[in-house]
């Protein structure tokens, strides 16, 4: 499941219509089975035991390029009253200025009782000439808890072995307690994360 993001993140008044659109989609993606992430990844089944998977740790939502800063600090800044959200944090994006050469930034938080997060880029360069479908693949992804955090990267090692599939970004023991990695498949754009959120909850 990939939200269906404008080009552009909505600006002014239209921002907080297009937070209920999210958030309603949300909901529903967050029904996902781990089996069904997975294999909507790989592109057929396997056995989540073996893996050492043991459920959805949260869903990411590419919500569209941002044209100027002030436009993400408003939308920010809406995602952090809502009613609907709690545990709102933000930061820089790690991945889109070293894959894709534009800065951008990610949203973590939780909605309807599940982890939330909430990418976007500034469009400029080579990533705004993508199409918008391409981008909302690139950045949108389910992230699957790992029993184990040593366990995080033999399992991206082992799933990068997969035809057309590559590893991303790994990142061990970060600053927030918790570690992760970012699979591509090249042929669809899609991407999927693994993570062991430690003693906090990711956020690139």
């Amino acid at each position: 499941m990939i939200y269906p993001a404008p080009a552009l993140l909505p600006t002014g008044a239209e921002q907080e219509r297009y937070l209920h659109s999210v958030l309603g989609w949300f909901e529903d993606a967050a029904r996902t089975t781990p089996d069904t992430a997975l294999t909507g990844f790989l592109g057929h089944p396997v056995d989540l035991r073996t893996l050492r998977i043991t459920g959805l740790h949260h869903v990411a939502v590419y919500v569209g390029d941002y044209d100027r800063e002030e436009d993400f600090d408003q939308w920010l800044a809406l995602v952090e009253k809502s009613p609907d959200t709690e545990g709102v944090r933000s930061g820089p994006s790690h991945i889109a200025p070293r894959e894709y050469g534009t800065p951008g930034h990610w949203i973590n938080c939780r909605a309807h009782g599940q982890e939330l997060e909430l990418f976007t880029c500034r469009a400029r360069d080579g990533w705004a000439d993508r199409p918008a479908g391409q981008k909302n693949a690139l950045m949108s992804h389910f992230g699957l808890a790992v029993d184990a955090p040593d366990h995080v990267r033999p399992l991206l090692d082992y799933l990068a072995t997969f035809d057309g599939v590559e590893l991303l970004a790994f990142a061990p023991e970060d600053e927030l307690g918790h570690t992760y990695g970012h699979l591509l498949r090249r042929d669809t754009d899609r991407v999927l994360e693994l993570v062991h959120p430690g003693g906090s909850s990711p956020g690139r």
